[in-house]
């Protein structure tokens, strides 16, 4: 395409993403500088000039792109807005029943103890997408501009300085051509730039690797699978959180499940799977449909309706694999800064302390008018003085503990937990999950082949008949948002090597491997975008790393009304 003249906006505080990370960072800011004003002459102080404050958002409305479990840890919603139940707040209901459940061929057992990290009694079961509308609309009540449906695409450095975010093409043809449609992406310029996509998000991935930015360890992630049932309201029980596993596929791969009631009669359901399995034929999708058919969980949907489908990839790395947080011109927060305890499989509240202590750091900055690492910095200490590096710094262990098998866990566990999360030995070496793939070689022989699968069709589905409960839409005629460097690699190199798993570890069915009419005998790579729910799984999981996901036009992708 040729160069094109893009229009440009200026802004103080720019956030990337609406998610409860930015939106919780935007309202506090807000308020701080509100509560700086007040007092700013009694302390012989000038007031601050509020901020122009502007979110991108990718999705088509806010909340469209959000999927948690989930259950919330409500430490920091309270801190944001004490009264936050007076408020409105969605809660599905409060928990009063955790349960921790081991599940095995002819039904589940209860563990008479809850570990304490599953103790979740006092945690509120949410939507996700409800929240995000929910702070949405506070935020925009303080003053907070929100944009949906731009999807931010490049980072505007300048000079070893973040300088601002640079909004995709819309209106572009598969071949790279411009539509009538075509509207070029918009330069905003802004003073910080908060970036807080979520899990694996492309600025994030753009400002980690340009200015070095990676931690101790390499992330590690898992894939989760959701999905919402409307079950007999005789099965309904409001309050109940089980988590679970299964046996004795726990001995051998480290998967775990949720089961969360919500209100008008529905369950959220889900199940989790790391993505450092060994074989490539690991489908996190197949995994999360075999479980469904556990006795228990048969008894559970028998009369059930399905009602919605997700996936969302979950980083796993905690402290270790911490990002540096900051630069000249810009922060992290959240996911996207692995703000995440994978030991307490909690992260809502987790992202908005994280937006809030970047927040408080944003406002000393406004009123020194300065935006360098010099007062950014702040964010840092004010970070490790928190209560959310203590929760982190407990778990720190916890996830390159799991990456080494269940025995080496059942052995460590204990003694983390009374070493204050060191167990063994104190920053324990994790891999990046990829790395765990063995080549079909090195496969025993009845491993090398995917068994078949026949999905019943009202308890187990395929993953082209749940992409329909995704809500997903893209433009077909648009050039495809995953990019793969070498699909010839894909057709000569890994094909043969690992039996191109891409078609598995996908929960979407984006990549299908079709006859090559040029190379006879071969398959070639087509690659279904219309498909993705933007979990991320494929640009975490492919061996060869060659695959990159690339946000689509704004305001596609799913629509996770509910999740």
């Amino acid at each position: 395409m040729t160069q094109v003249e893009r229009e440009s906006m200026e802004v103080d505080i720019l956030y990337v993403g609406a998610g409860p990370a930015t939106l919780a960072s935007a309202i506090h800011l807000m308020q701080r500088i509100g509560e700086h004003n007040e007092t700013a002459g009694k302390r012989g102080r000038a007031p601050v000039e509020p901020p122009t404050v502007l979110v991108l958002e990718k999705s088509a409305n806010v909340g469209d792109h959000m999927l948690s479990g989930a259950v919330m840890n409500p430490k920091a919603i309270r801190e944001l807005f004490p009264d936050f139940e007076q408020q409105g707040f969605p809660t599905e209901y409060v928990c009063s029943d955790a349960g921790f459940w081991i599940f095995h061929p002819k039904g589940k057992i209860a563990a008479p103890i809850v570990p304490p990290n599953f103790q979740k009694k006092g945690y509120h079961v949410v939507s996700l997408n409800r929240v995000a509308k929910w702070l949405a609309e506070r935020a925009e009540a303080v003053g907070v501009e929100i944009y949906p449906g731009f999807a931010g695409d490049q980072m505007l450095v300048e000079g070893g300085r973040v300088i601002g975010v640079r909004t995709g093409d819309m209106g572009v043809d598969k071949e790279g051509n411009p539509k009538s449609t075509f509207q070029p992406g918009m330069d905003i310029f802004a003073k910080v730039t908060v970036i807080g996509e979520g899990v694996r998000g492309s600025l994030a991935k753009q400002l980690i690797e340009r200015f070095d930015l990676g931690g101790d360890n390499p992330q590690t992630f898992e894939t989760g699978i959701k999905e919402i049932w409307r079950v007999n309201p005789k099965k309904h029980k409001p309050g109940r959180v089980v988590h679970g596993l299964e046996f004795p596929k726990i001995l051998s791969e480290f998967h775990g499940m949720w089961l969360y009631d919500m209100q008008d009669d529905l369950i959220s359901y889900g199940y989790v799977t790391p993505l450092d399995a060994k074989n490539p034929r690991c489908d996190p999708h197949l995994e999360a449909q075999k479980f469904k058919t556990n006795p228990w969980m048969r008894w559970l949907l028998e009369d059930a309706e399905l009602i919605r489908y997700g996936a969302k990839t979950i980083p796993t790395g905690g402290l270790y694999a911490q990002p540096k947080l900051y630069v000249d011109g810009a922060v992290l927060i959240g996911d996207a800064a692995s703000f995440c305890n994978a030991q307490n499989l909690a992260g809502i509240h987790m992202a908005m302390k994280s937006g809030m202590l970047a927040a408080e750091t944003l406002v000393d900055a406004l009123i020194d008018q300065d935006f360098s690492t010099k007062t950014l910095g702040a964010y840092k200490e004010r970070y490790r003085e928190s209560w959310a590096h203590r929760e982190l710094y407990q778990a720190r262990n916890f996830g390159s503990s799991a990456q080494r098998g269940f025995f080496f866990f059942m052995l460590n566990e204990p003694l983390r937990r009374l070493t204050g999360g060191r167990g063994i030995r104190d920053n324990l070496r994790a891999h990046a999950g990829h790395l765990s793939m063995k080549k079909l070689a090195e496969l025993r022989p009845g491993q090398r082949q995917e068994e078949p699968y026949e999905f019943d069709g009202k308890l187990t589905f395929t993953k082209e008949h749940l992409v329909g409960f995704s809500g997903t839409q893209h433009e077909a005629d648009q050039p495809s948002h995953l990019v793969v460097a070498d699909t010839d690699l894909c057709r000569d190199v890994c094909s043969e090597e690992y039996g191109n798993p891409c078609e598995s570890f996908c929960p979407a069915a984006v990549y299908e491997m079709v006859p090559d009419p040029d190379h006879a005998g071969k398959n070639k790579l087509f690659i279904h975008h219309e498909n993705c729910v933007h979990c991320k799984t494929c640009d975490i999981a492919d061996p060869y790393q060659v695959i990159t996901w690339t946000p689509p036009e704004g305001g596609e992708g799913p629509d996770y009304t509910q999740m």
